[in-house]
């Protein structure tokens, strides 16, 4: 049986004409935080996530410049990463139908989201939560 290398994961990038278009305004916006960085090299993935490519060197205390570079350049592609800052999470358990829960997979899978994603942005549309 082959063995699985642990950490590596293989993308498929696909190609997106619209990326292209933005990647002169992300190396600006990246550029603010590294004045001598090369340019951006914007990719989606097949399964829709969006990413950069950067040859860069960072010393030890850039970690945060860079990640406030990376949310200004997602910023500008229309992305975000993560919760928002000061947003609270709260873990829950739902005892669901069965044919409800394929319904809600199906549609956090379609849209490339969570289904706690899908469950929150229902929750929204119905004005349970304002």
């Amino acid at each position: 049986m082959p063995r699985k290398p642990n950490g590596v994961r293989t993308i498929e990038v696909v190609r997106d004409e619209e990326l292209k278009a933005k990647e002169g305004q992300a190396t600006t916006t990246f550029r603010k935080f590294f004045p001598q960085a090369p340019p951006l090299k914007l990719y989606r993935t097949s399964d829709g996530r969006i990413g950069f490519q950067v040859a860069i060197a960072l010393s030890p205390g850039d970690r945060k410049n860079f990640n406030d570079a990376y949310a200004a350049v997602m910023k500008v592609l229309g992305e975000r990463r993560g919760r928002p800052r000061g947003s609270r999470k709260v873990q829950a358990k739902l005892r669901l139908n069965e044919d409800v829960y394929k319904a809600l997979k199906a549609t956090a899978d379609k849209s490339h989201k969570s289904l706690s994603n899908v469950v929150e942005e229902l929750a929204y549309q119905a004005r349970l939560v304002s």
